[in-house]
């Protein structure tokens, strides 16, 4: 995939190309805001068959998707809830991303000084990489203006299944879970222990939050032992030494699919 190329064009202040298999839109899950309470809003990418964007681990090749907000004064934008990704292979590169549609939100609190009955104008730069078997830069500046009464927000009849569907793919706290993690004869091992409630695990997949851990395109060994569950993975070439592994938990079996977070120290050598 043509990274690299774009890699160099965007650092010398070049424009990135005109997206014509990506459509973009920023929606609002509220149909108007309310002074000092929190709302979503979400940047809608479409993208036309065969091509995806990008997760906030690309993988071995791809930038993730990324926005610039301009606000009003006193308000803030929290970081993306990047739903679950899927992967893509091409020969010896596998990456993190999206195909077809993906909504990433983003929490913005207002301040609770502005007035009612007035609007605000949200705006945002949205950039983004979309691949098929080229690499293309995408870019739009966009905006939304949405009222601010005095009352509870109504959902947006439009837009709220949207984010009600988006959000269904994010991945959840890993309660009741506990996990190690260690380097172990080359290997990096993760061994879950979910909880008892949790129905029988048939296998399991790791999305790695950083790129330079995993190998991503490497082969993940699923066993089972007891009670508890181990994944095995290949760490990345030239990898530092591991001291964390945070990332996203895919397991599968008799209760369905489900992703949890992960965020645990590794243990140290004995």
């Amino acid at each position: 995939m043509a990274v690299a190329a774009w890699a160099v064009a965007a650092s010398a202040g070049a424009a990135p190309s005109v997206s014509r298999h990506v459509q973009v839109e920023l929606v609002p899950e509220v149909e108007s805001i309310r002074p000092g309470q929190p709302f979503n809003v979400g940047l809608l990418l479409r993208m036309d068959p065969e091509w995806h964007t990008y997760w906030k681990n690309p993988g071995d090749s791809g930038l993730p998707t990324r926005l610039t907000w301009t606000l009003p004064e006193g308000f803030q934008a929290g970081p993306i809830a990047w739903p679950l990704p899927g992967t893509f292979t091409q020969g010896p590169v596998t990456s993190y991303g999206y195909a077809k549609e993906v909504l990433l939100a983003v929490a913005i609190t207002p301040p609770p000084s502005i007035a009612a009955g007035t609007s605000v104008t949200l705006a945002a730069r949205a950039d983004w990489l979309e691949c098929r078997d080229v690499c293309l830069p995408g870019r739009r500046d966009l905006s939304l203006v949405l009222p601010v009464k005095s009352e509870t927000p109504r959902p947006s009849a439009q837009w709220a299944p949207t984010f009600a569907a988006a959000r269904a793919r994010v991945p959840q706290p890993a309660t009741g879970w506990t996990f190690e993690a260690q380097e172990n004869a080359g290997r990096i091992v993760l061994d879950m222990h979910p909880p008892r409630t949790q129905p029988a695990i048939r296998r399991a997949y790791f999305f790695a939050e950083r790129g330079g851990v995993i190998d991503h395109a490497a082969t993940q060994a699923f066993s089972h032992v007891v009670a508890s569950y181990r994944l095995e993975m290949m760490p990345a070439p030239n990898a530092a030494r591991l001291r964390a592994l945070e990332g996203v938990l895919l397991t599968d079996g008799a209760g369905g699919p489900k992703a949890v977070r992960v965020d645990v120290k590794t243990k140290e050598k004995p």
